[in-house]
């Protein structure tokens, strides 16, 4: 999410081997449903990015898809404009661990300069959680967010990540493992891509923002930053799209 601006710290972390760790998402974790099909779903430029953004969302859609039932977000942007989707899905202050899980379709992935992945959680203490994750073909890493003066940022990661590599017109099967603190501290745990899992290392960082958002609060968040200087164009189908929690 980038609604407070965008700061990338561009220094990579080349780091040892993957650490051991489960993928298995719990038996008692509980789902969100499929959330590309919520009627909830707005969007908006993000004024933390350059340039300008329109976009749109439609569902269902038949074709591509995974079940009969995609979700296609579309936008035009220029000068590297950022447009972000969101939907509010549910209601819990207690949750601790999320997997953001979902099916990603690029019509042409030379368009896309970031492909952002995110959810918010509100504590009971009234601090929105930001689970910020990108894949940047600026750092060409999976970024994380951290937070300093309730003003979140972007880091690099130890794990390659470049959405203009992604093999164009084919589904991608992303999920994305993290966890919190009673405060905040947010760790990214692991992301498993096309079932290749990478470990995060030294991602723990706080993430906690006072936003005055209601107590419980769930969000989930898609973004878009367009790839050019001039004008471009992005098109994109999502397909079951699940946050696990527990």
């Amino acid at each position: 999410m980038k609604l407070f601006g965008r700061a990338v710290l561009m220094l990579l972390v080349f780091a040892a081997p993957a650490l051991a760790g489960s993928q298995t998402i719990p038996s008692y974790s509980v789902s969100s449903g499929d959330l590309s099909a919520s009627s909830r779903w707005q969007w908006n430029h993000d004024k933390g990015t350059p340039g300008s953004s329109t976009g749109y969302t439609s569902y269902p859609v038949g074709n591509p898809s995974m079940d009969g039932k995609s979700r296609q977000f579309s936008m035009t942007y220029w000068n590297h404009g950022g447009e972000i989707y969101h939907a509010s899905w549910g209601n819990d202050r207690y949750a601790t661990h999320f997997v953001y899980d979902t099916y990603v379709y690029l019509v042409n992935p030379l368009q896309v300069q970031n492909l952002e992945l995110d959810m918010n959680q509100v504590m009971s203490n009234g601090k929105t959680v930001i689970f910020g994750t990108q894949c940047s073909s600026i750092s060409k890493t999976w970024e994380y967010v951290y937070q300093t003066y309730n003003h979140p940022h972007w880091h690099a990661s130890n794990i390659p990540c470049n959405p203009r590599t992604w093999a164009a017109n084919k589904w991608h099967h992303v999920q994305i493992s993290m966890h919190r603190s009673s405060t905040g501290v947010v760790t990214h745990d692991w992301v498993k891509l096309d079932g290749a899992v990478h470990y995060f290392q030294n991602t723990t960082s706080s993430s906690a923002l006072s936003l005055g958002w209601a107590l419980g609060s769930l969000l989930v968040n898609v973004q878009f930053d367009g790839a050019y200087s001039g004008s471009g164009s992005i098109k994109a189908y999502f397909d079951k799209l699940v946050i696990y929690r527990y």
